[in-house]
């Protein structure tokens, strides 16, 4: 009897053991599959995850004497009134107010055939002319034809060439020309009108540069070089990012009797990615140009600050090769307002990171909001 109920124990036991031998089947093969498809996400996370979007900000240099800012405003720029040279009809207008063109540009044109029948005619009159004076001159090799009327039939050539020359310089007149790149700040005839010569028409604005006007207290504008040697850049308010270098040009010599305070005007070319126009207020940023020295300290947006674990302060430079952004050491001196004043091995111009340097990373790509390269 003990040898009969031996055998069902032994059975029990194989069957229990297969039971889990094929459990830890299951098992791995599961975890197996759920390791690779935890890799899969990660490395599918990876590859998703592109250069990381940044605004990126200059870093401006701060001289011995504080620097300051203004309100300025974006004056009406140069305007040249544009007038024909010769009176006529007009026939074509190919701009519109407030279009740009181009130096050399066709701006209007007066009706051409009364000049083409003039220049025509002055062409006949030169070649009849010079087939004359060819003809006399073998009479005057033959001293049939004196020299005195020889002197004056060429005398009356130079004259009649003189004539056709004229002809066909108002022929081209009758075409109004753009002189520079600008803008056509107004038109001032239509179509079949008929137009004096010299009688203004368009007034053209010239579109290369826009002047930058600055009223300035008095006690500050006589402690600046009004000269060449005053340096300033401007912005606009939405653009704070977008600084413009302007250049000195001229001054009010006498003060403003209901402020106390100084005119300024500064020159600086028409940007490409930014419209300025005649009335919009700019911040402007005033200066002593100086020499750059070594101690000089440079401002950042405290925004571009960043803290490292054992609290010192750093920023994220752009690296506009690779574009990636690298980790700079700096110390802060001091805030002024929304300016910290930094010293660290950055330069004037370099671009540091003002939005998002929170979320950057040594040696990360980025890509710029917009960089002005």
């Amino acid at each position: 009897m003990s040898a009969h109920e031996s055998h069902p124990a032994v059975g029990s036991c194989d069957l229990h053991g297969v039971k889990r031998a094929a459990y830890r089947s299951r098992l791995v093969i599961v975890l197996v599959f759920g390791l690779l498809g935890a890799c899969g996400r990660q490395q599918e996370a990876v590859t998703d995850t592109g250069p990381r979007m940044v605004q990126l900000v200059p870093v401006t240099q701060e001289g011995a004497n504080e620097l300051r800012e203004f309100t300025g405003r974006v004056e009406q720029t140069s305007i040249s009134s544009l007038a024909f040279e010769v009176s006529g009809r007009v026939v074509q207008i190919a701009v519109l107010d407030g279009a740009r063109v181009r130096k050399g540009q066709l701006i209007a044109r007066i009706d051409p055939e009364p000049f083409q029948l003039v220049a025509r005619r002055a062409d006949a009159q030169y070649a009849q002319l010079a087939d004359d004076l060819k003809r006399k001159s073998v009479l005057h090799d033959e001293n049939i034809l004196s020299a005195g009327a020889f002197e004056q039939l060429k005398t009356t050539l130079e004259v009649t060439r003189v004539q056709r020359d004229l002809a066909h310089r108002d022929l081209r007149n009758t075409s109004l020309i753009a002189p520079f790149d600008g803008r056509i700040a107004r038109r001032m005839i239509e179509t079949q009108q008929m137009v004096q010569a010299g009688a203004p028409v368009f007034n053209l604005e010239n579109a290369e540069r826009i002047e930058i006007g600055v009223e300035l207290p008095q006690s500050i504008a006589e402690s600046l070089p009004l000269n060449s040697g005053l340096r300033a850049e401007a912005w606009t308010p939405d653009r704070p990012d977008n600084v413009l270098q302007l250049v000195y040009r001229e001054h009010a010599t006498q003060s403003s009797a209901a402020a106390s305070s100084y005119r300024l005007l500064f020159s600086v070319k028409q940007p490409r990615n930014l419209t300025l126009l005649p009335g919009m207020a700019v911040r402007v940023r005033i200066g002593v140009n100086q020499a750059p020295a070594a101690n000089l300290a440079l401002s950042v947006p405290i925004a571009a600050l960043a803290v490292t674990p054992d609290g010192k302060h750093r920023v994220w430079r752009y690296d506009t090769a690779s574009s990636k952004v690298h980790a700079v050491p700096v110390d802060l001196r001091e805030i002024r307002n929304s300016v910290a004043i930094v010293a660290g091995d950055l330069h004037a111009g370099d671009k540091v990171v003002a939005g998002g340097s929170q979320f950057v990373a040594e040696g990360q790509a980025v890509r710029p909001l917009d960089v002005n390269q």
